[in-house]
C-alpha cells in the first residue's frame, strides 16, 4: 500500500511519541512517500520555529532519510498550496495526515485517510 505523509504527520513523533512508522506495518507493507513541498514545509519549521516544532521537523526530516521516505516532486506554480497537491494525489495513495479539513476534503471524495486517535492508534477511513 503507498502512503503519502504529510508535514503533520510527520511530526507526530516529536510532538506525541508515537513511532507512526511501526504502526503504519499493521495496515501491511507500507510504501512511505512525501511531497518536495513537505520537505519545504518541515525545513521552514527549522529555520523559523521554536522548541517542539522546531525539534518535531529536524525528527520528520531524519526520518526521511533514514527510512529511505521517496519524495515525490511537485510541479510548483505561484499560489500552490501544499494540501491542494495531497488532495489531488488522494486517488493514488493512502494519504496521512493530521489537517481535518484535508482529511474531511479526502473522505468526502472516498480517498482513503490515515490520522493519528487518541494520541497513539492510526486509524484508517
Amino acid at each position: 500500500m503507498k502512503f503519502l505523509l504529510d508535514t503533520s504527520f510527520l511530526m507526530i513523533p516529536g510532538k506525541h511519541g508515537v513511532d507512526i512508522f511501526e504502526k503504519l506495518n499493521e495496515f501491511g507493507q507500507p510504501e512511505l512517500y512525501t511531497l518536495d513541498m513537505v520537505v519545504d514545509e518541515l525545513k521552514t519549521h527549522i529555520e523559523e520555529g521554536k522548541g517542539e516544532t522546531k525539534r518535531s521537523a529536524k525528527l520528520a526530516l531524519s526520518f526521511i532519510e533514514r527510512l529511505g521516505i521517496k519524495i515525490v516532486e511537485v510541479k510548483k506554480k505561484k499560489g500552490t498550496k501544499t494540501d491542494d497537491e495531497l488532495f489531488k494525489k488522494g486517488s493514488r495513495f493512502v494519504i496521512c495526515t493530521q489537517d481535518i479539513e484535508l482529511g474531511k476534503r479526502l473522505r468526502a471524495e472516498g480517498a482513503k485517510v490515515v490520522y493519528l486517535r487518541q494520541q497513539k492508534y492510526l486509524c484508517m477511513d
